[in-house]
């Protein structure tokens, strides 16, 4: 490309030098004086330092202003035509070669890079850099960033020079700001190729560089400082902490090994997290001994007894007796204490959130109780109907259910015992187990503020979402299944929606920072794309990519279920289609359609005929499937 006759008019050339800036590091200390003179006057208005904004400054105007004389307009014009005559020599491949060697121009083009070639390169700048400031000021920024030196407060570096904490403070932010103005990559183009690689250890592909730093977290400070990102915004990603109690969670509803894709899959749809957050969080969970990883998948470690119970159980549909839990818990080390095999199960097992008493000394993990088939309500008011029936106010259950046997046929008496006791309350029934005598008694007189109420209200009071645990804590039972029993029938009914991170709040809170006419725009184009079925993280793919924001799949599934009378669709779960959908979930579908004679990537080709998935809810969901068909068998 023959830039000389392009230079003049520059404008001509907007697209190419609007990406060209200065480097300092190729200026005199004249020079720079006169670009910062420059920009403090427009006020930071201008990047003085791009090529295409300088070389068509008006000089003219300039010189009218007071304290732009004739001098500086000559000084000007130098540096001008100083940068035209360097800008003919420059190949055509502008960006590879301000990079690979330095020089005045420094290219905003997004490259990417080598990274043993951006490992050199940094360390080439900085080095480079450091030599131009004076003593003082070197060492400031060394015992600031840590590099190759011991860190140090503020305070620590001002007793060594009779300065005042604020003092250095100005120092430093002079040198940081100056910093990045040597680099040969500007802060946008390295942060381009940083981001790329966040799912990756930094320290392995930067070596050199992150010798330079005792610490791991001072290293990923100075490459936030050399990104010219938020302080912390990489830190975040690569140091994510995962609650404990999301990865329980996970444990209880799934046997191990797990795969990895399915815990990031589960993390980014269901609680926010970036691939990125995802994957570093899972690192720190090994580093904290909560996890292994292997080649296999993941197993968890030091769980509590609860958890453990109910991970062991989430391979066993029909349940286990006590004792085949215990001994798989001692062998497998799933707890952080043994479990004495003499003895019976403590009561506390029967109030747990994950697991329930499904025969006598038998138990059950609630991820094989399918809800959906009960009518609850209508369970609880035939029950409320017996006891007007027989005129009492208490009974054992066991006597109701067989005389009710004959009408109640659909359920069995664990799984009856089970609603009444976690459930009853709410329709004024109250449950005693102890003994095993399995009492209910009935207040009719009494008039009590509800469960269900009490969430309501919480969500409607509380300034910001709230996840399962917290509205849980406010219950009387302080049950999260409860809790999570009552968030379901209030999401059908469209008073509660679910939002990143695994909380919850009111539509009227979820969707008032959301442009809800701009994702639904983009959700009836993705309706129109296909005659299938669209599973929700699809939304959440196309949604977020098209208008840059980072929901998870539950609010637009939220969005869409609020309009789903106006529109004419269908939904079940996660699932929407313009027709009827003859499927209960992915489950359903999967063991309805896929062959498990066919390999994995041929049943997904399966799937894809009849319903729109992402890529990681289709690894996903033939997981799970695979793991159903092995625990039947």
């Amino acid at each position: 490309m023959n830039l000389q006759n392009a230079l003049l008019p520059a404008k001509t050339n907007e697209n190419i030098l609007s990406k060209l800036y200065v480097n300092y590091g190729f200026l005199t200390g004249a020079e720079i004086k006169q670009l910062k003179k420059i920009e403090k006057f427009y006020e930071g208005q201008i990047d003085i330092r791009n090529v295409n904004t300088l070389l068509n400054l008006d000089t003219v105007d300039l010189t009218k202003q007071e304290g732009f004389g004739a001098l500086f307009l000559t000084a000007l014009n130098n540096l001008q035509n100083k940068i035209k005559n360097k800008l003919v020599a420059l190949p055509e491949n502008i960006a590879e070669q301000t990079i690979k060697q330095r020089g005045l121009f420094i290219s905003s083009e997004i490259a990417f890079i080598e990274f043993n070639e951006i490992d050199n390169i940094l360390i080439e700048d900085i080095e480079g850099y450091l030599w131009t400031l004076n003593e003082m000021r070197m060492d400031v920024a060394l015992s600031r960033w840590g590099f190759n030196q011991k860190h140090e407060t503020l305070e620590e570096v001002g007793s060594r020079y009779n300065l005042t904490r604020e003092r250095i403070r100005q120092f430093e932010k002079s040198i940081n700001i100056n910093l990045t103005l040597n680099f040969r990559i500007q802060p946008k183009v390295l942060w381009a190729n940083i981001r790329e690689k966040m799912t990756e250890d930094l320290t392995v592909l930067l070596p050199n560089l992150a010798k330079c730093f005792a610490t791991d977290k001072l290293f990923y400070a100075f490459i936030e400082l050399c990104c010219q990102v938020e302080s912390d915004s990489i830190r975040e990603i690569i140091f994510t902490k995962i609650n404990t109690k999301i990865i329980n969670q996970l444990f209880c509803t799934n046997p191990s090994p797990i795969a990895q894709e399915i815990i990031i899959n589960e993390l980014m749809s269901n609680y926010g997290y970036s691939k990125a957050s995802a994957i570093n969080g899972i690192k720190q969970l090994e580093k904290i001994d909560k996890i292994e990883i292997t080649e296999q998948g993941i197993y968890p470690k030091k769980l509590g007894k609860i958890v453990a119970v109910a991970h062991a159980l989430a391979c066993h549909p029909e349940g286990l007796p006590w004792k085949d839990v215990v001994r798989i818990l001692n062998k497998k080390n799933y707890s952080t204490t043994l479990f004495d095999e003499t003895r019976q199960a403590p009561s506390a097992f029967s109030d747990s959130e994950y697991i329930y008493l499904c025969g006598k000394g038998t138990y059950r993990n609630l991820l094989f109780l399918d809800l959906e088939q009960f009518d609850i309500p209508e369970i609880m008011q035939h029950l409320i109907g017996y006891f007007k029936q027989k005129q009492i106010t208490a009974l054992h259950l066991h006597d109701y259910y067989y005389q009710a046997k004959v009408q109640r046929s659909e359920i069995e008496y664990f799984t009856l015992r089970h609603f009444v006791r976690d459930y009853g309350e709410e329709y004024g029934l109250y449950f005693n187990g102890k003994s095993g005598s399995d009492s209910i008694s009935l207040d009719p007189d009494s008039r009590r503020i509800t469960q269900a109420d009490v969430i309501i209200k919480v969500l409607n009071e509380s300034k910001v979402a709230m996840t399962m645990q917290e509205i849980a804590e406010r219950l009387r039972s302080k049950s999260a299944g409860h809790a999570g029993f009552y968030i379901s029938n209030f999401m059908e009914e469209g008073k509660v929606v679910r939002v990143d991170k695994m909380v919850y709040t009111t539509p009227e809170k979820a969707f008032r920072n959301i442009d809800t006419d701009a994702v639904m725009q983009v959700i009836r184009e993705i309706l129109n794309v296909k005659d299938v079925i669209v599973e929700a993280d699809v939304f959440r793919e196309y949604v977020n990519m098209e208008l840059n924001l980072s929901y998870s799949k539950y609010i637009y599934a939220a969005l869409v279920n609020t309009q789903l009378k106006e529109l004419g669709w269908y939904r079940h779960n996660t699932l929407f289609s313009k027709n009827p959908i003859l499927y209960k979930n992915l489950l359903d579908m999967s063991t309805k359609l896929c062959n498990p004679k066919l390999p994995n990537d041929e049943n997904t080709k399966v799937l894809q005929q009849t319903v729109w998935l992402s890529d990681a809810v289709a690894a996903s969901v033939i997981q799970q499937w695979r793991k159903t068909l092995a625990s039947s068998q």
